[in-house]
């Protein structure tokens, strides 16, 4: 089996389902933007406020004014206000339905995501796969730091790490594919917390008794999306 099948497995074993989307396609698609440079919490915070005004039409029919105050515990938030507004004017014009906008091919509207305002390869790369339901592999800063401890690569460019994961791809389903990134991301943040060595993660079925306590998640993995709870990971920009 190839070995990068063989981290994520135990990954996957050991964190359990992330589910890393929620049934509100929009609210999941603003915190996309919201969640660039700062907290879980603070995103929680202005998705609240941002809740009274849930739809495109009530959203562009705030201000700038209006949708700054409200996204501001976000932080950034002038630069995160013209960003949603942005992308809801896109989202119109391109027909205002996720489900026909899905339907572009993906190369497609991937192209048409990074021209807009603020949109870099990792946050178009999780808006094709939690959004469009594209599957993708996000070669962000978590995924290249990993692979680069485990000995593949070295990784230091998006599109090629992101073209050699790509064929493993085929042999997963949508879901996998988002849990893939929200796996990463999860174990990332335990070396971030404190640095330990996971060469253990190349071994075939790791029992639990062979992870070190370091590698602990802080917060539970997120509510199954049919629970309708929302809960979201902190997520760094590196774009």
């Amino acid at each position: 089996m190839d070995k990068r099948l063989i981290v994520m497995h135990n990954l996957s074993q050991h964190y359990g389902k992330q589910y890393w989307w929620q049934q509100n396609s929009l609210e999941d698609w603003l915190m996309m933007i919201l969640i660039q440079r700062t907290s879980s919490k603070n995103v929680a915070q202005a998705v609240h406020n941002l809740r009274p005004y849930m739809s495109v039409k009530q959203l562009l029919a705030l201000s700038q004014a209006e949708l700054e105050e409200l996204v501001r515990p976000a932080g950034f938030y002038r630069q995160k206000a013209q960003r949603i507004h942005d992308l809801l004017v896109w989202f119109v014009a391109q027909g205002g339905s996720f489900t026909e906008i899905a339907k572009k091919p993906t190369d497609q509207l991937r192209k048409t995501l990074l021209a807009l305002n603020g949109i870099g390869n990792e946050t178009a790369d999780v808006m094709l796969m939690y959004t469009f339901g594209k599957k993708t592999f996000v070669a962000d800063t978590y995924a290249m730091r990993l692979f680069n401890r485990l000995g593949f690569g070295p990784y230091t460019n998006y599109a090629k790490m992101q073209a050699d994961f790509a064929p493993l791809l085929a042999g997963i389903s949508l879901d996998d594919a988002r849990e893939w990134h929200a796996l990463i991301d999860e174990h990332g943040k335990t070396q971030v917390r404190h640095a330990y060595d996971d060469h253990f993660l190349l071994q075939p079925n790791l029992t639990e008794d062979q992870w070190p306590p370091e590698a602990t998640q802080v917060e539970p993995p997120h509510d199954d999306p049919g629970s309708g709870k929302w809960r979201h990971a902190e997520e760094s920009s590196n774009e």
